[in-house]
C-alpha cells in the first residue's frame, strides 16, 4: 500500500507519542513494579505501536514489539516479575523501536540480533517460584501445512463508522490470508426513515480457513481490527470444526462496482473463547479494556459515547495565526487612539467592541499555544535513569509543578539547557554512594525538576543534594584559564556565574558528561534568547539551586504604557501592583535615600530618566510606578502613566542585540515604537550602582 506525505507524517507523530508514552509507562513501572495498571499500560503502548507499523509494512519492528508485547503477557499472566533484566530489556527494545522508526529508515531497518536473542531467552524462561518454563517463542508457530479456522465476529458500534473506515478493506486484508467466507446480519438496521447513512448497522459472521504459516496465531488476526475505534466490537475465537458461512468475499478486481453482500438469516451465536490460561510464548492476549459483547444478541444499538474531539494542526499554521493576531492588535490599538481623537461616540463604541473581540481572540490564540511542561519533563527521568546507571550513582528525579503552562515555542527551545543541566547535576553535584554515606548522607540522591507561576513569569527550579560548588575553586579556574583578572573582585553570585563562559569547566578529565566547557554556555545562550534569566546558588557540601525565570509567552503581553523625557516604554501589566505620586519633599532624594512610603511600608524606587541618561527635567510632579517581583516591592518613578495596552512584542534583532535592562520593543497605535522594560534586570542593575 503506497501512503501519501501527509499520512506518513501522521504516522510519524503518532509514533513519536507512542514511544513517548511506552518510555513513561516503563519509567512508572520500574517506581511501582507490583502495579498492574503500569503493566496494562506497557502492554496497550506496544501494541498501539505494533499495529500501526504493520500498517505501514514495518515488518522487522512489528516483530520486535510482538516478542515485547508477548513478555508484558507473561507478566500480566503472573509468570514473570518485573526486574531489572525484564525493564533493561524493554528500555533497550523502546530505543531500538526508536533507532528503527527515525525518518528515512525503511522497512528493511536493521535488526539487533543480541537484544531479538535477549527477548527470546526472557520468553523462554519464568522468574516465578513454581512456574515451569514457558515455550521457546518459535515453538508457538504451528508448522507449514497445518490449517486452522477462525470464527471472526464484527459488529461496528462508533457513529459514522462509514464515514470512516470501509469493512470491505478488512475484508481484503483478511481473504489474503487465507479462505474467508461471511454472511451478514441485518436485523440491527432500523427503519429507513431513521438510518443514520454513515452508521454500520451491520454484523459481520466469517470464518477464516488459513494455512498456520500465514496465522500462526490469533494475534495476527487481531491486528486487521487494530485502528477499529472500539476494540469490543470485535470477536475471534478458534472454530475448526464449524461450517463456513455460504457466501465467499470475492477479490477487490472481481466484485462488482455496487455488489450487495448476501444477507442469510442472522448470524449463529459467536462461540465463548478458550477458558483463560497460560499462553504460549509469542502469543499475548487482546490488550486491555476490549468490553466483551453478548452473544446472539440481535438488534444492536450503537454505543453513542461523548468523546473529546481534538485536531492536528500544523505548527507552523498556529504561528501564522499568531502573528495575524499580532498584527489585529496593533491595528485595534490604532482605531482605538483614532477614535479617542475624534469624539465620535458611535465610533468609539465600536472600536471598544472590537478591543473586545481581540482581545478573546488574543487569549484564545495564546490559550491553544500553551502546553503543560511536564511534557517536557517526563522526557529527563530517562535520561536521569541512564546516566546515572552509567556513572553507578543512585539517583531520584522528583519533578513538581508539571501541570504548569508555558508557551510551546519556549517549551521547543527549553529543552536543550535542560539537559545540559541536569546532566551537570548528576556529573558534578550527586556524589557516588560511598562519598554520600562517608559525609553523613543518603547513599541516593535526589535532584528536583520544579516549575510555578511567579507573576507574568514561569520560574523553573534544579535543586540537587549533592556536593555543591565551590566558589574559590571556581574562581581559581576562571583565573588559571584568564576569563578573568587575578585581582578581581567578586561575590559569590558573580563567581557562580563564571560558569556560563564558554570554554569553563572545573571537570579534572573529559568525559562523555561533561569537562569540554560548552554545556553551560549553551544554557546561557538560550536563555538570552528566550529573553529568560538564569541564577545559581550554591552551598559547599549541602547543594546547588539553579533558577529560571522565563516569560509566559514570546507573542503577545498586556502593558502598561508609560514616558519619560521624549521615549515610551511599556512595563509588563503582571508586575504592576498601583502608581502613585512622588511627593515634592521626596522628588529630591538621592543615593540609598530613594524610598517612597506606602501605607506604612518603605518601597526603594529608582528614576528611568537617570537609569537610561536621558536629558532634560522631569515634569513637577512625577509617577511612581510599583512592581512586584521575587516577593520584592520595587518602584519606578517617570514623567507620565499613559494607559494599558495589548502589546504585541518584537525582538531588538541582531544589530542592537541585547541591552540590560530592556526586553524586546513593540509599535503603538500611531506607528511610533516603545521599548519593553526588562524590571527585574533594571531594578538589580541600579540597585547595585547604588549599593
Amino acid at each position: 500500500m503506497v501512503f501519501d506525505a501527509e499520512t506518513r507524517a501522521l504516522f510519524q507523530e503518532e509514533v513519536v507519542e507512542n514511544l513517548a508514552e511506552l518510555d513513561g509507562a516503563l519509567l512508572e513501572l520500574e517506581k511501582t513494579p507490583d502495579d498492574p495498571a503500569q503493566v496494562a499500560r506497557v502492554f496497550r503502548a506496544v501494541h498501539t505501536l505494533k499495529g500501526a507499523c504493520d500498517m505501514f509494512g514495518l515488518t522487522r519492528v512489528v516483530r520486535l514489539a510482538h516478542d515485547l508485547e508477548s513478555l508484558f503477557d507473561h507478566v500480566r499472566g503472573g509468570w514473570r516479575r518485573v526486574g531489572k533484566e525484564l525493564l533493561d530489556a524493554a528500555f533497550a527494545a523502546k530505543d531500538r523501536f526508536a533507532a528503527m522508526l527515525a525518518e528515512g529508515a525503511g522497512p528493511e531497518a536493521g535488526d539487533d540480533p543480541a537484544l531479538a536473542a535477549r527477548l527470546k531467552e526472557l520468553l523462554r524462561t519464568t522468574d516465578m517460584p513454581g512456574s515451569p518454563d514457558v515455550p521457546a517463542a518459535p515453538a508457538a508457530v504451528a508448522p507449514a501445512g497445518l490449517v486452522h479456522s477462525w470464527r471472526i465476529l464484527l459488529a461496528p458500534s462508533d457513529p459514522g463508522h462509514l464515514a470512516k473506515a470501509d469493512p470491505l478493506a478488512l475484508f481484503d486484508e483478511l481473504r489474503g490470508l487465507g479462505r474467508l467466507r461471511l454472511r451478514c446480519d441485518l436485523s440491527g438496521l432500523p427503519d429507513l426513515a431513521d438510518l443514520a447513512p454513515d452508521d454500520c448497522r451491520l454484523r459481520f459472521d466469517m470464518v477464516l480457513t488459513a494455512d498456520a504459516a500465514a496465522v500462526p496465531d490469533v494475534n495476527t488476526l487481531r491486528d486487521v481490527f487494530v485502528f477499529l475505534e472500539n476494540p469490543g466490537d470485535v470477536r475471534i475465537a478458534p472454530d475448526d470444526e464449524a461450517p463456513p458461512p455460504v457466501a465467499e468475499v470475492p477479490p477487490p478486481a472481481e466484485r462488482p462496482a455496487a455488489a450487495a453482500l448476501p444477507a442469510p438469516p442472522p448470524a449463529a451465536a459467536m462461540a465463548p473463547a478458550a477458558p483463560a490460561g497460560r499462553p504460549p510464548a509469542g502469543e499475548p492476549s487482546a490488550p486491555d479494556g476490549a468490553p466483551a459483547q453478548a452473544a446472539g444478541s440481535g438488534r444492536r444499538p450503537p454505543a453513542r459515547k461523548e468523546t473529546m474531539q481534538s485536531l492536528r494542526v500544523d505548527a507552523g499554521k498556529l504561528d501564522d495565526l499568531v502573528n495575524l493576531v499580532g498584527e489585529l492588535v496593533i491595528a485595534q490599538a490604532r482605531l482605538t487612539q483614532l477614535a479617542s481623537g475624534l469624539g465620535h461616540a458611535a465610533l468609539t463604541g465600536v472600536a471598544e467592541e472590537i478591543e473586545r473581540l481581540s482581545n478573546e481572540l488574543r487569549d484564545n490564540t495564546l490559550g491553544i499555544r500553551m502546553l503543560p511542561i511536564g511534557t517536557t519533563f517526563s522526557r529527563f527521568r530517562r535520561l536521569v535513569r541512564d546516566l546515572s546507571s552509567e556513572m553507578r550513582k543512585s539517583i531520584e528525579l522528583v519533578t513538581e509543578g508539571g501541570e504548569t503552562e508555558l508557551d510551546k515555542t519556549v517549551l521547543e527551545q527549553l529543552n536543550d539547557p535542560l539537559v545540559h543541566l541536569l546532566r551537570n547535576s548528576i556529573d558534578h553535584g550527586i556524589e557516588p554512594p560511598g562519598e554520600r554515606l562517608a559525609a553523613g548522607k543518603s547513599e541516593s540522591g535526589a535532584i528536583i525538576l520544579s516549575a510555578k507561576h511567579a507573576g507574568g513569569e514561569v520560574v523553573l527550579s534544579i535543586v540537587d543534594d549533592g556536593r555543591g560548588m565551590d566558589p574559590e575553586r571556581i574562581r581559581h579556574k576562571a583565573v588559571e584559564k584568564g576569563l578573568v583578572p587575578h585581582d578581581a573582585r567578586l561575590s559569590d553570585s558573580e563567581i557562580f556565574n563564571l560558569v556560563f563562559l564558554p570554554g569553563f569547566s572545573t571537570a579534572e578529565k573529559i568525559t562523555n558528561v561533561s569537562g569540554r566547557g560548552v554545556g553551560m554556555d549553551v544554557v546561557k545562550r538560550s536563555m538570552d534568547a528566550l529573553r529568560g534569566k538564569i541564577d545559581i546558588q550554591s552551598e559547599p557540601g549541602r547543594g546547588s539551586r539553579i533558577t529560571i525565570r522565563l516569560p509566559l509567552t514570546l507573542a503577545i503581553i498586556d502593558g502598561l504604557q508609560i514616558k519619560a523625557g521624549e521615549d515610551q516604554y511599556i512595563i509588563p501589566l503582571s508586575l504592576v501592583e498601583e502608581c502613585v505620586e512622588l511627593p515634592r519633599e521626596g522628588a529630591g532624594a538621592s543615593g540609598r535615600g530613594r524610598t517612597i512610603h506606602l501605607r506604612g511600608e518603605t518601597v526603594p524606587y529608582i528614576r528611568l530618566r537617570e537609569a537610561f541618561g536621558l536629558a532634560g527635567q522631569p515634569p513637577a510632579i512625577e509617577q511612581v510606578v510599583i512592581t512586584r517581583f521575587e516577593g520584592e516591592r520595587a518602584g519606578i518613578a517617570v514623567d507620565q502613566v499613559m494607559g494599558q495596552q495589548q502589546t504585541v512584542i518584537k525582538s531588538l534583532g541582531n544589530y542592537i542585540g541585547s541591552v540590560a535592562g530592556i526586553s524586546g520593543a513593540t509599535i503603538n497605535g500611531d506607528g511610533t515604537m516603545s521599548l519593553i522594560l526588562d524590571v527585574p534586570t533594571l531594578v538589580a542593575s541600579v540597585r547595585r550602582a547604588m549599593a
